[in-house]
Parts: structure tokens; sequence; C-alpha cells
């Protein structure tokens, strides 16, 4: 049960509900523990349910017909999959899968639109999301079109460092929450094209990197590489 209730409770859109709707979609839930690689759902396979992240990580990728691997997103504690599906029937567009051990929780379609219905603050609140969403989206395919794989990788780093403010005095320290694989599946590009650029970047002192630990000594000069 604490389980169920920390998803509801981390998940913004519903943090206007009042107690007896709260109450009515934690019965509408149930719990699933997720071990790292286990398929929640496949590509094509109906989307019936809003499927929250309580603690983990997810990701949503597609698989070429050679094999690689593009991550279409990443979803953690407090994220949600499955929003499109609220409004119309759909079928997923890709695989979702746990990258890390995951708690998630899955909605029942028809207990969500009930509360829509009942309280519109809500549905706003999931229009503001889907628009975040597609606002990602955009961005995402801008960067595909327009930057070469060494600026996505420093534009992909500076966005895993957090805080902007933070970065400008430098040195910043983080740490990657899934491999390095994954990270070039999120760029579009190969684990080989991805090591060179990062090497380069370790080269030159910009970077330094430990297992999936990644220090920043050089905040400016990687916002250059975006360039």
């Amino acid at each position: 049960m604490d389980d169920i209730r920390s998803c509801i409770h981390q998940v913004p859109i519903f943090q206007v509900l009042p107690q007896d709707s709260v109450l009515r979609l934690q019965r509408a839930m149930h719990h699933r523990k997720l071990e790292p690689g286990q398929v929640v759902l496949t590509a094509g396979d109906p989307v019936d349910h809003l499927i929250v992240v309580a603690r983990g990580l997810l990701k949503l990728a597609r698989m070429s017909p050679g094999g690689r691997e593009q991550v279409v997103r990443e979803l953690g504690p407090g994220q949600f999959f499955g929003e499109l599906g609220l409004f119309a029937p759909m079928a997923a567009e890709a695989n979702l899968v746990a990258v890390l051990e995951t708690d998630a929780c899955l909605l029942r379609r028809d207990a969500v639109q009930g509360e829509l219905k009942t309280h519109p603050p809500v549905a706003l609140a999931l229009v503001e999301a889907l628009a975040q969403r597609l606002a990602e989206a955009e961005r995402t395919i801008g960067e595909l079109a327009l930057m070469d794989v060494g600026q996505r990788l420093a534009s992909e780093l500076l966005r895993l460092a957090g805080d902007p403010h933070t970065l400008a005095s430098g040195p910043i320290a983080f740490e990657i929450p899934y491999s390095w694989a994954e990270v070039a599946g999120r760029l579009a590009t190969t684990p080989e094209s991805l090591s060179r650029r990062l090497r380069s970047l370790v080269d030159e002192g910009i970077v330094s990197v430990q297992s999936r630990r990644v220090t920043i000594h050089d905040p400016e000069a990687l916002k250059e590489r975006t360039f």
C-alpha cells in the first residue's frame, strides 16, 4: 500500500485532488515490482493503463531492424506513461522497459477518466504535461537534425548535471542513471562513436569519467561544444 500511496502523491497532476478521489484512485491501482531489463509493454501492445513510476527508472525504446536501440523517453519517480491513452485507444509506440529496479503502479484508464470529468483542474494539469512532452519531443527532433554527436553529447551531459546556475561555478559531479550504451541510444548514435567523443572531452580536461560518474571541470567549455 505504501508504494501505491507514493505513486499518487508523487504525480503533480493528482495533487489537486481531494482525499476521496485519491482513495478511489488508490483502489483502482495495482503495484508492479520490476527488475532491470524487464519489459512492461512491447511496441504494439494496447495502452489501457496509466503507468506511474514510484521508484527507479523506465525507458521507452525502439529497436531498428539491425538491432540498434533508440531511447525515446525516460521516466523517473513521479513520471508517467500512457496519458495519451486516456483520451483515445492507442498502442505503445515502443518498448517500455525497466532500466533499474523499479516500483511502478498501473492505474486503469476508466478510473482516471472518471476523476478528469469530476475535477477539471486535473484535466488542465494533464494537458499541460502533454504540452511539455511535445516541447521536449520538438527539442529532441531539433537536436537530431541540427547537432552532430559531439554537440548532442555535450547537451546531454549538461542536462544530466542539473541546475545550469550551479554549473556556472563548476566543477560538478553526477552519476549517469543508465549505461553508456543507453546514452548512445538516447543520442541516436553508436557506443563506439559516443566513446570517441567522450574521450575527446576527457583528453581536453573538460570532463573526467569513472564508470558512470562524470565530473564536469569546465562547464563553459562544455557549453561551447553545444554550438
